[in-house]
């Protein structure tokens, strides 16, 4: 039992997931009882959660899990070899819009539309970026209790080209380098030479299953509750 259970996390390293149709024996031991207490014991020890979906299984690293999670290190790593610590917190952020995007619903389903326009979030992180220039003594109360500091983040998006040369100097340049790391890990699709994004299986299995909770549903909207645009 020992042996499947280390087959099925080795797997979960290099995939960071297994299902019913291209890995089925893996599949198949992970539903025995005895492996899947194997595999807990691992969760306990090496700090990350499985998350069983029925017909798949995500390994999804604890929030303190430096080594199978992502670090700023990582984040700078991603975009350039001699990426600040701005262009980070920035491309953070950018995936944080992406997903309230699509999962900003407050209804039962939380799914707020199929797709996004490239042009529509270079208009929505505009007019948010802009509300934190505008708005000094708010973005420093929300840096206080996020531990990120919004004004930085606002005033180096601002300052970016509109250009669409690719740089990391422009916006969709900007954009471009965070679609290539959502992609990467195969959690949207880039259409029609990056104007266009989609959700894949992997990011609605995660978000609704697990990082939407209550919780963490009531942080992100505080984040973005002034509603700047309605791209329902």
């Amino acid at each position: 039992m020992i042996k499947s259970a280390l087959k099925i996390y080795y797997k979960l390293l290099e995939k960071g997931q297994i299902d019913n149709l291209s890995d089925s024996e893996l599949f198949f031991e992970y539903k025995k009882d005895e492996v899947r207490e194997l595999l807990s014991q691992f969760e306990d020890e090496l700090e990350f959660k499985l998350l069983d979906v029925g017909n798949t299984v995500y390994l999804i690293p604890n929030l303190e899990n430096d080594i199978l999670g992502y670090s700023m290190k990582d984040f700078r790593e991603n975009i350039a070899s001699n990426a600040t610590l701005t262009e980070a917190y920035l491309q953070s952020y950018i995936f944080m819009t992406i997903f309230f995007m699509f999962y900003g619903g407050k209804n039962t389903n939380p799914i707020q539309r199929e797709f996004i326009l490239t042009r529509d979030l270079i208009e929505y992180l505009d007019s948010k970026m802009q509300t934190y220039v505008d708005s000094r003594d708010e973005s420093e109360n929300m840096e206080e209790k996020h531990s990120v500091n919004f004004l930085r983040i606002a005033e180096f998006w601002l300052s970016k080209q509109v250009s669409s040369d690719g740089s990391r100097k422009t916006k969709v340049g900007t954009i471009s380098k965070a679609y290539s790391q959502l992609e990467k890990e195969n959690l949207i699709r880039v259409l029609e030479d990056g104007n266009q994004i989609r959700r894949e299986k992997k990011l609605d299995d995660i978000f609704i299953y697990y990082y939407l909770d209550e919780n963490r549903i009531k942080e992100i909207q505080s984040i973005f509750e002034k509603k700047v645009y309605d791209y329902a």
